[in-house]
């Protein structure tokens, strides 16, 4: 670690008075995604560079353990998109949100301020104090900033890249979930084959039979009906592809991931591996 700090600039953000190195949690997930890179063949120095574009919440200047940006920051955050959606101020709702892409990880991001500021806003339209228009100007905002944030990622050029697809399940027109973990997967030097919303059953069977991915993540926002076919169809794949569940969709029995957090987690555990 110390030669990576050294001959790469992978290494501690954080020292106390008496010179002693303190790796912080996002120092520790740089240098875990170097060693995942490495062991699938990438070049050190360009693994590095990956490594280093990783983002997160964590920028604090000392051991007070103060956060840079603290959630009264992040509560702020979310009342000027909300109150940009009144106003339908498309330039304003895309400055906030390439800002909070840029300054926290796509999940923190996600967390903390889109899905606050999309529930305060369904909030609003079904007290009938702002019209659905200014809903829909505020989706398509941030799916275009998710989609830029992804394609501003540096991703390594590997012989064999790992195939992840991500959609939304049959009949689901929700696809900003999904976005959003095509970015978070981006900022891990992930690239991912985004399909979008309402995928359909047979086109889903086709894909799992003709590509074979590692990984597949379906979202689903509304209650899947009995006899599900896509989990029929998921119930035949190949056990060498694993299926990543997301959304509050899906029955309790089928294991679905509890946030954009763990998906992200458990995608990369299979598509990272040595």
């Amino acid at each position: 670690m110390r030669t990576w700090d050294r001959r790469y600039g992978l290494g501690p953000t954080l020292r106390t008075s008496g010179g002693h190195r303190r790796y912080s949690s996002l120092d520790i997930d740089r240098v875990d995604l170097m060693r995942r890179l490495l062991a699938r063949g990438v070049a050190a120095q360009e693994a590095a560079q990956v490594a280093k574009q990783l983002a997160g919440d964590n920028s604090p200047t000392d051991l007070t353990g103060e956060p840079a940006q603290s959630p009264h920051h992040h509560n702020a955050t979310v009342n000027e998109f909300v109150e940009a959606a009144h106003r339908f101020d498309g330039r304003e709702l895309t400055r906030i949100a390439t800002t909070a892409l840029r300054d926290l990880s796509t999940v923190e991001a996600w967390e903390h301020v889109f899905v606050p500021a999309f529930v305060a806003i369904g909030e609003q339209w079904a007290e009938g104090h702002l019209g659905v228009e200014g809903e829909h100007l505020a989706s398509s905002v941030l799916s275009s900033a998710l989609r830029a944030h992804a394609r501003r990622q540096s991703l390594p050029d590997l012989a064999r890249p790992a195939t992840v697809v991500l959609a939304s399940a049959e009949e689901d027109q929700h696809a900003l979930p999904v976005m959003a973990l095509e970015a978070a997967l981006s900022e891990h030097g992930l690239a991912a084959l985004e399909l979008g919303p309402r995928l359909p059953a047979a086109a889903l069977r086709s894909l799992l039979e003709t590509m074979r991915p590692q990984v597949l993540f379906l979202w689903a926002s509304l209650q899947r009906p009995p006899r599900d076919p896509m989990l029929e169809v998921l119930e035949k794949a190949e056990e060498d592809t694993l299926v990543v569940l997301g959304g509050p969709g899906w029955p309790r029995e089928a294991s679905p991931a509890s946030g954009i957090r763990e998906a992200v987690e458990m995608v990369l555990s299979r598509a990272l591996a040595p």
